[in-house]
């Protein structure tokens, strides 16, 4: 059998001599483009050896790692090493001795809210009023900025330190970004007996906006809507004052907060039901007035016998001996006077009284609670090397009647760890601060973390200050230090 071609027919013999040429050139500019690829290669490959290799010290997330390298390529240097560069993140090349560093600075990604709309941002804010500066957003002086949903000053920094146990910590691996919240002020009108007076907030609720307005609300007050309801615009908030009296009775004193408008009805309102044989001083249709003292008086079986429960008062006074959140009860008495008379009766009606005899039994005495003398309340920062750390703080304060309750309840003035308050008690939130941290702070002194409240939150504190005080602190924003 003939051989065939398998390249197929043979071109015409008229053509073989030009065919021939054309292939030989085509096969000859493919074997020059390969070999200036493959000397290309060869040379880049070559140069790449030739360059001297560098020492390299990289900077990132907190981390540091040296390695050596032929790249001169910065970027290329961090990708070998198993970095990369997010979105907003600054790499600064730095000549060290004898070795080039880089660091990469990472952008902090931050979901900013603010006048109803949503920022993503990445930035290298350090601080909260930065931040804000960045994004074009202005915040007033009653407007609140919250990180991740707790208070912050607008001078704070952008990663907030979190007191522990042992200290504080601030993560900087964490990269899950920041919740940053603008929330605006609204007005709203308060209402009193004294008027009607314009203000603005932007506290959650009515109660911390009253608070923030300097307004406030003692035992027994009414306050429309519910004080723990959340403040809307132009709320209007009707704080009615209730009226304060004392009624002393045969086995103990209390105390009265009323709206009531006699003293019968004052003493129906608040459950007093008078034992037998006994009277009401003032008559029981006598109107009541602001820090009125009704007593009841009870007379004993014999007849001529007058026996008036004369109350005892409760006094403070401050003790140098008493540290921080101490205090030291001396129990008074209520004290009985006692008359006796000579009494005449015309059908059970009495006709004549003759005073024959008066005297105590017992004497009155009043109890004396003494409380830690404030001491150490400058300005200045303790110089003894035992402060832990600064933190800025929104500072109010607080006594035992703010909580609400009469002073015949037994937890009457008692705090979260048992205590009762006095200076140098201060409530927190114990995520941020926990319970028993000493601290110092400035314009009050010395004190430690020992109660809790529902509206302290975040970095918000209150200062405990005994009943009987003058109270001379104004809530504001300041840096207070924790001790060891």
């Amino acid at each position: 059998m003939p051989h065939r071609d398998r390249r197929g027919p043979a071109p015409p013999a008229g053509d073989v001599t030009v065919a021939g040429r054309r292939g030989l050139h085509f096969d000859r500019r493919r074997r020059e483009h390969l070999a200036v690829l493959s000397a290309i290669f060869v040379v880049s490959a070559f140069g790449y050896l030739m360059l001297p290799p560098r020492t390299v010290q990289l900077q990132v997330d907190g981390a540091s790692a040296t390695l050596r390298t032929h790249s001169g390529n910065d970027v290329a240097v961090l990708e070998a090493a198993g970095y990369d560069l997010r979105p907003g993140d600054r790499l600064t090349a730095l000549d060290g001795e004898g070795r080039d560093v880089l660091r990469v600075e990472r952008a902090h990604a931050v979901r900013l809210t603010a006048d109803g709309q949503a920022f993503e941002i990445r930035t290298h804010a350090a601080t909260v009023e930065q931040l804000l500066e960045e994004a074009g957003v202005v915040a007033g002086d009653r407007d609140s900025v919250l990180i991740d949903g707790v208070l912050v000053s607008p001078a704070a920094p952008l990663r907030q330190p979190r007191l522990v146990a042992r200290g504080f910590t601030d993560d900087p691996d964490e990269d899950d970004g920041l919740d940053v919240d603008v929330r605006r002020a609204v007005p709203f009108t308060i209402v009193t007996d004294a008027g009607e007076t314009l203000s603005t907030s932007s506290r959650p609720n009515i109660v911390q906006a009253l608070r923030e307005a300097g307004v406030t609300v003692g035992p027994g007050d009414r306050v429309t809507p519910d004080p723990a309801a959340p403040l809307e615009p132009d709320a209007r908030i009707e704080v009615r004052r209730a009226l304060a009296i004392t009624v002393a009775l045969p086995s103990e004193h209390r105390a009265v907060y009323t709206f009531a408008g006699t003293v019968g009805d004052a003493l129906a309102e608040a459950g007093i039901v008078l034992p037998p044989d006994a009277f009401v001083e003032p008559a029981p249709e006598s109107p009541i007035s602001q820090g009125m003292a009704v007593r009841v008086v009870q007379l004993s079986a014999s007849s001529d016998e007058e026996r008036e429960f004369i109350e005892s008062s409760t006094v403070y006074r401050s003790d140098p001996s008493l540290g921080p959140g101490q205090t030291r009860t001396e129990a008074g008495r209520d004290g009985v006077l006692v008359r006796r008379y000579d009494i005449g009766y015309v059908n059970g009606e009495e006709a004549t009284r003759t005073l024959a005899e008066e005297y105590y039994d017992p004497e009155p005495q009043d109890t004396v609670i003494y409380y830690p003398e404030q001491r150490g309340g400058g300005d200045a920062a303790p110089a003894d090397g035992s402060i832990v750390q600064t933190m800025r703080v929104y500072a109010t304060w607080y006594n035992p009647a703010s909580a609400g309750r009469p002073a015949s309840d037994p937890a009457y003035g008692r705090t979260a760890t048992g205590v009762q308050v006095t200076y140098g008690v201060v409530a927190v939130d114990p995520d941020i601060i926990p319970l028993g941290t000493r601290m110092f702070i400035p314009g009050y002194g010395y004190a430690v973390a020992a109660d809790t409240g529902g509206a302290v939150q975040g970095y918000i504190i209150d200062l405990g200050y005994p009943d009987g005080v003058a109270v001379d602190w104004s809530s504001r924003w300041l840096d207070i230090y924790i001790l060891s």
